[in-house]
């Protein structure tokens, strides 16, 4: 499997100019040194908070490298952390993939290794361990699992198989959820990939799925389920695994948030609503008319969540709206200091966390989300790896 190799340094590419809101103008700057990175799973954080509001804000940025895997590669997520991303991808028609490592500063990397299943998603970082998602062999496609490579050493320190296509893991601590789209719930030793508990959700005719990973805080799991035979939000002890509350009926298919004493829940097409994190009772819930609700992420005291047409600012407490943008949003929006970035079907938007004004915009979005760095962003398209980085 070729390395990935340099293509672009401290060079803006046309695709990804900066169009800056004041004056609507495009220009080109100094870009800064990207700094490190905290973003080591799907969701930033096991409450998957999608924030990082204590790194410095994003501001007017331009192109720091751009570097490229080989021609047949697909890349289909990456994490990042300290001074280094992890980026996994996969050859389309193929059932197999690779994990590389990118060093922020210049964007080299010295191995790629060949994974033998197919990568499914991003995957969580436990120090130097890539613990990733990947489906079963090209003899059991409809199965998968998660493959822990260390990348320091470029061995698999252990395995895990599921039922079904793999959420990517959910690691708090020395805990790592996995879970499936066959009902596959198992709480594991991140370090060692040894069974904690496990759960199945449905039953012996249909398995419900586990669409989307878990949160988890310090006392409990909570995902949620769908299928004819289980549907709702679940909350499960974090030692053991028995259901403490349920919610039944519901359809959620974005990842739950928790934050404060809450559990945040974006329903498929109409509401976000928020339950009381210990018993599952209702808090508070927000009308969204446009349908497509992504799951929010969390900074600054506040909620900020988005349909297919709207960008709202809550209070985390009521729910109550503080301001709100007109924004064909394509994803999430994330955090990153007083900025709220958020994916639409032609650019990315950075807007004041405070007012929602827009602060910037980045043409031509990636085919994968957006990764924060202390003082830029980083996101792939195809087989190429972008980092971004604020204005000198």
């Amino acid at each position: 499997m070729p390395s990935i190799s340099r293509r672009e340094y401290l060079a803006a590419s046309t695709a990804t100019a900066l169009a800056v809101t004041a004056g609507c103008q495009t220009r080109s700057c100094t870009p800064t040194d990207p700094g490190v990175a905290r973003w080591p799973q799907a969701r930033a954080s096991p409450q998957n908070t999608n924030a990082v509001p204590d790194q410095p804000t994003l501001t007017a940025n331009d192109g720091y490298w751009t570097t490229s895997l080989a021609d047949d590669i697909d890349i289909t997520g990456l994490v990042t952390a300290n001074d280094t991303a992890v980026v996994v991808g996969r050859t389309p028609g193929e059932h197999n993939g690779i994990l590389t490592t990118v060093q922020l500063d210049d964007g080299e990397s010295d191995t790629t290794h060949e994974l033998n299943r197919r990568p499914t998603g991003p995957p969580a970082l436990v120090d130097s361990i890539a613990v990733t998602p990947v489906l079963g062999d090209y003899t059991e496609p409809s199965t998968g699992g998660l493959v822990a490579l260390d990348t320091a050493s470029w061995t698999t320190t252990w395995t895990h198989d599921t039922a079904g296509r793999p959420n990517p893991p959910t690691v708090a601590d020395d805990l790592l959820v996995a879970t499936s789209d066959q009902g596959d719930v198992t709480a594991l030793a991140a370090s060692t990939g040894d069974t904690q508990w496990t759960r199945t959700f449905g039953d012996d005719h249909q398995r419900a799925s586990i669409p989307a990973p878990p949160a988890v805080d310090d006392d409990y799991v909570y995902i949620t389920a769908d299928g004819s035979a289980a549907q709702g939000i679940y909350a499960l002890d974090r030692e053991t695994g028995e259901t403490q509350w349920e919610i039944l009926g519901p359809s959620i298919l974005e990842p739950l948030v928790r934050v404060e004493d809450l559990v945040l829940a974006s329903y498929d097409r109409y509401e976000l609503a928020a339950f009381d994190a210990t018993n599952g009772e209702r808090r508070w819930s927000k009308a969204m008319y446009d349908g497509g609700l992504f799951s929010p992420a969390i900074g600054n005291s506040r909620v900020f969540s988005a349909d297919e047409k709207t960008v709202y600012a809550l209070g985390v407490v009521g729910g109550d709206v503080h301001w709100k943008q007109n924004l064909d949003a394509t994803g999430s929006p994330l955090v990153v200091g007083e900025s709220v970035v958020v994916p639409t079907t032609d650019q990315i938007v950075g807007l004041n966390a405070e007012d929602g004004d827009e602060l910037w915009t980045v043409s031509d979005p990636p085919s994968t989300r957006c990764t924060p760095v202390s003082r830029g962003l980083i996101y792939a398209s195809g087989n190429t790896v972008t980092l971004q980085t604020n204005c000198d």
